[in-house]
């Protein structure tokens, strides 16, 4: 079984965690399913590194792109919702710049 299968198990647990700490339920729930809706991602990051040779530019940037575009979002708003602070730069990579 794979980690994307147990999704509703997962989310289910870090939610229970969280309000266990004192977060309210609609917090934690919201932290969890931010933590657990890019599972099948986790997967596919899995399959194209232990592929990696074997893949096509294309396929290495379609999954990139793909992964870019939808999990550090979540990551952000879990950040926010745990209370660990906003989004920075840390980097220097500016990331809050328009692009032109």
């Amino acid at each position: 079984m794979g980690i994307a299968e147990n999704e509703t198990k997962i989310q289910k647990r870090i939610q229970k965690a969280f309000e266990e700490s004192g977060y309210s339920e609609s917090n934690s729930y919201h932290i969890s399913f931010h933590m657990t809706d890019w599972l099948g991602d986790i997967e596919e990051l899995q399959r194209v590194y232990s592929n990696v040779e074997d893949l096509s530019n294309d396929d290495i940037l379609e999954f990139v792109y793909k992964f870019v575009a939808h999990v550090p979002n979540h990551l952000n708003a879990a950040m926010k919702l745990t209370g660990i602070g906003p989004v920075t730069d840390v980097f220097g990579a500016n990331i809050f710049e328009d692009d032109e």
